[in-house]
């Protein structure tokens, strides 16, 4: 048991005993005052005072009046009709030792002990671009999964590759048509594929007798015949190939690619059998799934031409990913704009008694300042573009705080900047909002950025290279400045913020919760003498900021981001 929950605890035998019989407090009750001068824990009297039928703030004045220190609690208020409680040093003691003890276990839990979740994302295409669009999917998943293996769940991370849609038909067809007999280098075959994807949409729109055309290598794809099979596999590897270097490069975590051409066999055997139990009915010559009933309208399945439709195929992935891990619960990382197709998917699954908890955790999409982002159009910024421009402006910026610097540790450190300037500004929103993504806001070492706890961490390692042989101590008693109380609460707060989103999902609370850590330290650094103070209490307050310094790595780890000692 962490010490904020001990603390909580007490807080709670002492609050029923001050209450008496009749109503049973509970730490839901409990709630974080506005204003960290107001104390650190508040119970609000409102139910109390209705059940009662009196003024909660004389119940909150009463109760208060009853409560005196008590190891963890060091002081109770009455402040309208809230009791508010303030930890005592020993608390804060207590805070930094289990902090040095557990180190970068601090903050973890065994909430998720023999749960297995699977957490489908990555979910790139395979003949089409990887743009920033893509870097959301990606961000979320890789954190959703750090945090739920560090809360104790048993994570299986794995993709979903569409290798087998209507744009590989495209771009198969295109080749076909108008690059046949074209050799295209090694270093050529991403922009190729680009290139001739665009090129096909545009032909496509340009003449419609084209369309038959691109359903007829489709057909042809589906059922492994003709010609363009070859050229299918040979773009398919390029494809893979580079959908490999992008997930080394960005360290995603999986445990299983699927293919959509892998599960074609075993869609049309589950569209046959849903077909004998008459879930899947024939309308208009292709096959469905009437969910008038649930209000999703119809789950088209198979077209009139015999083609499956993305939507079968995730019937058939979901079957193949229960019988190789059998999930407790599955997450499926999307785009909103699919979630009236991933709500019909688990509608379908309901129909099939496939008893498994499915989410959707669903995310707006990236926007660039002239509307969305389309690959068939090529509008997109590019996910190497947009990297080489990140560490491109990183490293001018770098170069000019350190004339000084090798380029090799220019350049090193400027990668890491860029890449914290990434992933902090695709996590840091509300999934439920679109990012708009700006270079010099995401690189700025001031204000709600990556590079702004990067500078953070960077601090606390000059501020221990300052204080040379000066050894910390873990000794809260001398610890009497306000920012140092708002500091050691804070420290204390971290294991519930990965708990509470490890529960809800909502990734960006981390974000938020490290850059109000840093804020505070900021605060700190610039009004409180740290190296200068006397002995006694210098060896306390590094032994604060290396409790900073430990959760603030903690956290960076779960973003992805890698801390950088000098900037």
């Amino acid at each position: 048991m962490y010490p904020i929950q001990k603390a909580k605890q007490q807080i709670l035998q002492e609050l029923k005993k001050a209450v008496g019989g009749g109503f049973s407090p509970s730490i839901d009750d409990f709630a974080l005052p506005p204003d960290p001068s107001l104390g650190d824990v508040a119970f609000p009297c409102f139910t109390l005072a209705k059940n009662l039928k009196r003024n909660p703030n004389e119940i909150a004045t009463e109760i208060a009046a009853k409560i005196g220190p008590k190891e963890f609690i060091a002081d109770v208020r009455a402040i309208g009709p809230y009791v508010n409680f303030v930890f005592s040093s020993e608390f804060g003691t207590s805070i930094l030792s289990d902090i040095s003890e557990r180190e970068e276990t601090y903050g973890r839990s065994n909430v998720g002990e023999n749960k297995r979740v699977m957490i489908e994302y990555a979910n790139l295409n395979t003949h089409k671009d990887v743009h920033i669009g893509h870097l959301r999917n990606l961000f979320l998943g890789q954190m959703l999964i750090s945090v739920l293996e560090a809360n104790g769940y048993d994570v299986i991370p794995v993709a979903y590759i569409n290798d087998l849609g209507a744009h590989v038909a495209k771009s198969v067809w295109a080749i076909s048509k108008f690059h046949k007999d074209e050799e295209v280098s090694k270093e050529n075959q991403i922009d190729f594929l680009r290139e001739v994807y665009v090129e096909a949409t545009k032909a496509v729109e340009e003449n419609p007798a084209y369309k038959e055309e691109v359903a007829a290598v489709f057909r042809n794809l589906e059922e492994q015949r003709g010609d363009e099979v070859k050229i299918w596999k040979k773009t398919w590897q390029w494809s893979v190939d580079f959908l490999e270097e992008v997930y080394t490069e960005l360290n995603i975590k999986l445990e299983k690619w699927y293919f959509e051409s892998d599960l074609i066999g075993k869609t049309r055997k589950i569209i046959d059998d849903l077909i004998k139990k008459g879930i899947v009915i024939q309308s208009e010559g292709a096959w469905i799934v009437d969910l008038e009933e649930e209000k999703l309208g119809v789950n088209l399945l198979v077209k009139s031409d015999g083609t499956l439709l993305y939507n079968a195929k995730d019937l058939g992935l979901a079957l193949k990913k229960e019988e190789d891990y059998h999930p407790t619960r599955s997450i499926y990382v999307v785009d909103a704009r699919q979630s009236h197709a991933i709500q019909q998917l688990f509608a379908t699954l309901a129909r099939m008694k496939f008893e498994r908890e499915l989410y959707h955790l669903a995310y707006e999409f990236v926007t660039l300042s002239d509307g969305v982002m389309a690959s068939r159009t090529g509008n997109v910024i590019r996910y190497e573009t947009f990297r080489d421009r990140l560490i491109t402006q990183a490293q001018k910026a770098t170069k000019e705080r350190h004339s000084d610097w090798d380029e090799k540790q220019i350049e090193s450190t400027s990668r890491l900047i860029a890449f914290a300037a990434m992933r902090f500004g695709m996590l840091k929103q509300d999934v439920e909002k679109k990012i708009i993504f700006d270079f010099n806001e995401a690189l700025s070492f001031e204000g709600f950025s990556g590079p702004y706890l990067l500078y953070s961490f960077a601090r606390i390692q000059n501020l221990f290279n300052k204080a040379g042989k000066v050894k910390p101590i873990l000794d809260a008693q001398s610890l009497n400045h306000p920012l140092e109380h708002q500091l050691i609460t804070q420290l204390a707060r971290y294991p519930e913020v990965l708990f509470e989103i490890s529960q809800t999902y909502q990734l960006n609370q981390l974000a938020r919760y490290l850059f109000d850590l840093c804020q505070v330290f900021s605060h700190y650094y610039n009004e409180v003498p740290i190296l200068k103070s006397e002995k006694s209490v210098q060896t306390s307050r590094l032994g604060l900021i290396q409790s900073v310094e430990q959760v603030l790595k903690n956290g960076l780890w779960l973003m992805g981001i890698e801390p950088i000692d000098e900037m």
